[in-house]
């Protein structure tokens, strides 16, 4: 082969929209070493580099050899050994065997499938599988149009560093952002270790940012706003106001209210049972739903739906088709672009509120703590310290001293 034969992408090679991958045979391409005499004498030969992703020449100087006679010797036996290692599937650009190469698109829809596998037995919940399927979304795309790479090999910890910073600082996310891309990224070389396509996690080394710098930007809603929400929400959107309810009455997470059935409500009991399989924390609870609540579900009709039906399905109405949390935020938005919301007040601030505002009227912890299902008074805790107002008990106490 000259070098003039530059490779042309192969039908098992990937043509994609940014460029192409390249098969493991392709990388194995060469031509054949070569002596060039003159005032320098060197060894020349062309393999092709995946980090070029072209044909690339190599050179091995020989006038450390002295004599005509033996530099040619020398030379012969050089190219000998350079043609079986080449042969064999050596490359002098790759600091390893290309024998065990893995070709990077290829993994990563190894790795997709298994994922889909995993959500398809029941084994990833719906949030961490749209999770897993994100950012690996992303890493293709970051790939494929910023920093194209062929070969796993080339997922080395520098690449995953650049990568972090590039969600990190060029797509101006959070620092738990960034930390999340890492926990993930830990995972899927994880699973490559297991599969016997790395020997190690390439993540090992690199650093989760510290929480300090996490600014959590969700904060509390003011009770006077929290009565204007209540109030377009009835008028505007009256199913997606019992989703409110039940955020803010019942400490429901959005994630757990797209799995709720009608059939799990007593009316004449006026609880919630929510099962392990559809709890956050995986333990069957019961809660109770606020009489309010249960009149409101009533008046929109929710129980003239079957009992195995979900309380929240195509436009938050009741029905058999299960739902994704986006559709809150989407309802959320348009509620917060309706009132004028500011950024930290978040759908999800709901929950916070109705705690603080339940710890403030004067209702036991250990009664808050139930129905938010905490694990422990410590976690309810942390909402009756965020309370900004002087404690009425202790506004007029005067001690002996």
């Amino acid at each position: 082969m000259s070098k003039k034969m530059c490779p042309k992408p192969t039908p098992q090679s990937t043509r994609t929209k940014y460029g192409i991958n390249y098969n493991v045979d392709y990388v194995k391409q060469y031509t054949l070493p070569v002596l060039r005499e003159g005032k320098e004498w060197y060894v020349e030969f062309y393999a092709f580099d995946p980090d070029k992703g072209k044909l690339r020449r190599k050179r091995i100087k020989v006038n450390r050899v002295h004599g005509t006679k033996k530099r040619r010797e020398y030379a012969r036996d050089l190219i000998a050994r350079l043609t079986l290692q080449l042969g064999r599937g050596w490359n002098p650009w790759i600091a390893k065997d290309c024998t065990s190469l893995h070709v990077m698109c290829d993994v990563l829809d190894t790795y997709e499938a298994y994922i889909d596998k995993m959500f398809d037995v029941g084994y990833y919940r719906k949030l961490t599988y749209v999770g897993y399927k994100s950012y690996l979304k992303n890493l293709r795309e970051y790939i494929e149009k910023i920093d194209p790479i062929y070969y796993l090999y080339q997922l080395d910890k520098t690449f995953l560093v650049k990568y972090l910073d590039h969600i990190f600082i060029d797509r101006d996310n959070c620092v738990q952002t960034r930390n999340n891309y890492l926990a993930w990224l830990a995972v899927f070389c994880g699973w490559c270790v297991q599969k016997n396509y790395m020997k190690e996690r390439v993540t090992a080394g690199i650093e989760f940012m510290s929480r300090r710098l996490i600014v959590k930007q969700r904060t509390t809603i003011p009770l006077a706003v929290v009565k204007q929400i209540g109030e377009w929400c009835r008028l505007h959107d009256p199913h997606f106001m019992l989703a409110c309810y039940l955020l803010y009455d019942c400490f429901l997470r959005p994630v757990e209210q797209t799995r709720l059935r009608i059939g799990w409500i007593s009316i004449k009991d006026s609880t919630l049972t929510i099962p392990a399989e559809a709890s956050k924390n995986r333990k069957t609870q019961v809660i109770t739903l606020p009489r309010h609540v249960l009149r409101y579900a009533i008046d929109l009709g929710i129980f003239s739906a079957a009992s195995s039906d979900y309380i929240f399905s195509t436009k938050l109405r009741p029905g058999t088709v299960q739902i994704d949390t986006k559709i809150f935020r989407d309802h959320w938005r348009k509620v917060s672009r309706a009132l004028g919301l500011r950024k930290e007040w978040q759908f999800y601030s709901l929950k916070d509120t109705g705690i603080t505002e339940m710890l403030d009227s004067n209702i036991t912890s250990l009664t808050v703590r139930d129905q938010a299902r905490h694990s422990s008074l410590a976690i309810t805790n942390i909402y009756a310290a965020r309370r900004q107002k002087a404690n009425s008990e202790v506004l007029d106490y005067r001690g002996s001293l």
